[in-house]
């Protein structure tokens, strides 16, 4: 039977030689990375005395050391996690992924780094990596150590892919569980309480104080609004250019992020349509920007508009080229919004009615309506139905069976 090869890199076993005029010859065979086996030696220096060979071997092991060192850029399982880490984000730039996404990565990546970042690729075992991550749960909470775990997955398959490692040990750490909580069901307006919500945004009388959240209480900060200076639910909303907002969640059941990423030019009005293709995100050291991308493929869509949104939308002034911009006319917080919004809903009664439950609302209309659950994921921009319908129906359409339900919701027309 043929001897096996070396693997790349690696040397067979050293033997030693005393040469005629007393000093030593150290040789040894190295399979380069070409994939050719070399016969490689070193001597002992002239002068220098060496009784056993042990001086020629130590040269001989500084030749091989040098031999086999990886080239700049090179992965080997000697190779930092730390490193693996700035491959994996050049990766995650190539293929497009969002500000957003990488500026959460790069903030679980600093305790990656602090963590395990100078263990060497093989020291990275799964038992290395099991405790790691059982730590992050303790101190982070479990959604961050399996976002974690998904990042360290990602990099350590760099490592397979480059040979350092025979198989990803990410695969084998034991799952995250989280306590059991009763899960809350999702929440949504029947459409009574959303044509009353629509109608309370622009004409209801009743009071809108300040509402404080518990970071702002825990600071100390009061309302400044005297009794007689509390705005009125419609007139905050008009002074706050929420009305509009409103409708246009009502109508389309957007994330936040995406509505207010909504351009003019993105409006067909004409055709009675809305394409979403971008949002608004806020970025560590860059402020507010408009990322043209959504949360995935799926939610890259053109959505037809009910009338109520088409008739809003013609009477919009149109001051930027974004359909609601902020009151200096530059890009719109999703994070003010909320806020605004907060503030309504808790003078109507209904601070259960978050931005994300007008999303429900339209996915609960839609089902109640009768249409598939193929049309309200198509709808509402979610990546997966089931696996029979992403398979065999055909997806990204638009559905203005939605604009016609939303329209008899409303009552509009």
């Amino acid at each position: 039977m043929a001897r096996p090869s070396l693997p790349l890199g690696a040397h067979g076993k050293i033997a030693r030689t005393q040469l005629p005029d007393g000093r030593w010859r150290a040789s040894c065979r190295i399979r380069d990375v070409d994939g050719v086996t070399r016969k490689v030696y070193r001597e002992t220096p002239a002068g220098q005395r060496d009784r056993t060979g042990a001086v020629a071997e130590r040269y001989l092991q500084e030749a091989l050391a040098e031999r086999s060192a990886p080239q700049d850029g090179d992965i080997t399982a000697a190779t930092k996690v730390h490193v693996l880490w700035d491959e994996y984000r050049e990766r995650l730039v190539d293929a497009g992924r969002s500000a957003a996404t990488l500026e959460d990565y790069d903030r679980i990546a600093v305790r990656i780094n602090a963590g395990i970042g100078q263990l060497a690729i093989r020291e990275a075992t799964t038992q290395q990596l099991d405790r790691f991550l059982r730590e992050m749960a303790d101190r982070h909470g479990v959604p961050t150590a399996r976002k974690t775990r998904t990042i360290l997955s990602g990099m350590l398959g760099i490592a397979v892919r480059y040979g350092a490692l025979t198989s990803n040990p990410v695969r084998e750490v034991s799952e995250l569980a989280s306590r059991r909580v009763a899960r809350k069901r999702s929440k949504a307006m029947d459409a009574a309480a959303l044509a009353q919500l629509l109608h309370d945004v622009r004409k209801s009388d009743v009071p809108c104080p300040v509402v404080l959240s518990e970071h702002e209480k825990k600071k100390g900060r009061r309302t400044t609004s005297k009794p007689g200076q509390i705005p009125t639910v419609a007139e905050y909303c008009t002074s706050s250019d929420l009305a509009d907002v409103v409708t246009l969640f009502a109508a389309t059941g957007c994330r936040i992020g995406e509505l207010l990423g909504i351009r003019w030019e993105d409006v067909d009005l004409e055709a009675k349509s809305v394409t979403i293709c971008g949002k608004i995100n806020r970025i560590r050291g860059r402020g507010l920007i408009r990322e043209d991308t959504t949360k995935s493929e799926a939610g890259m869509r053109t959505l037809p508009l009910p009338g109520f949104a088409v008739e809003m939308l013609r009477a919009r002034p149109r001051r930027t080229e974004m359909v609601f911009p902020s009151g200096a006319d530059t890009l719109r917080d999703p994070d003010t919004v909320s806020k605004q919004w907060r503030q309504v809903r808790a003078a109507l009664g209904l601070d259960w009615v978050t931005t994300h439950t007008f999303r429900k609302t339209v996915a609960t209309l839609i089902d109640e309506e009768g249409l598939s659950s193929r049309v309200a994921a198509d709808h509402l921009g979610h990546a997966q139905v089931s696996m029979t319908q992403d398979v065999y129906f055909g997806r990204g359409r638009q559905h203005s069976e939605v604009a016609d339900a939303l329209d008899a919701v409303i009552g509009w027309g």
